[in-house]
């Protein structure tokens, strides 16, 4: 019950927030992918139309309970640079001949932009790889 309430709190704030709609764009449940940037933990989402990924700070679980810690327990923590969330990002796109152009977003999530080479087919090439990414991911951290 007090889960409920805590995301039923948090959809109500999050519909405050003119990014909100594009947040829940993304598919609900596990994410394709569980990086780790250095110490820092990562998961990400591919969006199923847009050349996107949302990128959520934490370990992994389902997506409305990320979303609702990211929300409420890293809600003040601004202490890993823009860097960090593209580095999460390129760690799997990079894997599929793509690359991080810009990330946007605020708090502990950011939806970062991609492009890839000619020929790349991103859903085919992330199917393929999720199960894997899922056991994790590991990259170095990016320099300061």
């Amino acid at each position: 019950m007090m889960v409920r309430m805590l995301l039923l709190v948090c959809a109500f704030a999050l519909s405050a927030c003119a990014s909100t709609q594009r947040t829940l764009s993304y598919h609900g449940g596990m994410s394709d992918a569980d990086v780790m940037v250095g110490n820092q933990r990562f998961q990400v989402w591919f969006h199923e139309r847009d050349a996107t990924v949302l990128v959520m700070r934490g370990a992994p679980r389902p997506f409305s309970q990320l979303l609702a810690q990211n929300l409420t327990v890293f809600a003040q923590d601004q202490t890993l640079g823009i860097v960090w969330w593209g580095a999460a990002a390129n760690a799997v796109l990079n894997q599929m001949r793509c690359s991080a152009t810009e990330v946007t977003g605020a708090d502990q999530m950011r939806e970062v932009s991609y492009v890839c080479d000619a020929g790349v087919d991103v859903r085919a090439a992330v199917d393929a790889r999720r199960e894997v990414w899922r056991q994790g991911v590991v990259v170095a951290a990016p320099a300061s």
